[in-house]
């Protein structure tokens, strides 16, 4: 039978062998006069120009625009069959579809990419 060996407060045991680098700090093997710091890296990428975003805004709204903007708010929310009982979204969602339906046809046939949220803005 082997005889029992104890065990330290660490765990190890007491016949345990340590290197003799053991408990001596390592080096680092960062060398900071040489390779820059995570923060220089920071401020170099702050500094640095800043890619230009293009812009989301479209032009003014043109008199045609609002002209048949208007007209299509008040073909919606005088219609009987709604009245003024839809929600928020849902009216501005017809108002921008009926916009976009007549936008089409004379006496206004333009271009226009105008949203729902603009033109509930509007």
């Amino acid at each position: 039978m082997r005889d029992q060996v104890g065990i330290d407060l660490n765990g190890f045991p007491l016949d345990h062998e340590f290197p003799d680098d053991y408990g001596l700090e390592e080096e680092d093997e960062c060398d900071i006069e040489v390779e820059p710091l995570f923060e220089d890296e920071l401020a170099n990428q702050a500094a640095g120009p800043k890619p230009k975003r293009k812009s989301k805004r479209t032009k003014a709204y043109t008199a045609a625009e609002d002209k048949l903007l208007c007209e299509c708010w008040r073909d919606i929310g005088q219609d009987p069959k709604t009245g003024a009982g839809q929600k928020h979204s849902t009216f501005w969602t017809r108002v921008h579809r009926e916009f976009h339906e007549r936008k089409k046809f004379p006496p206004y046939q333009f271009v226009s990419t105008r949203g729902w949220v603009s033109i509930s803005k509007r």
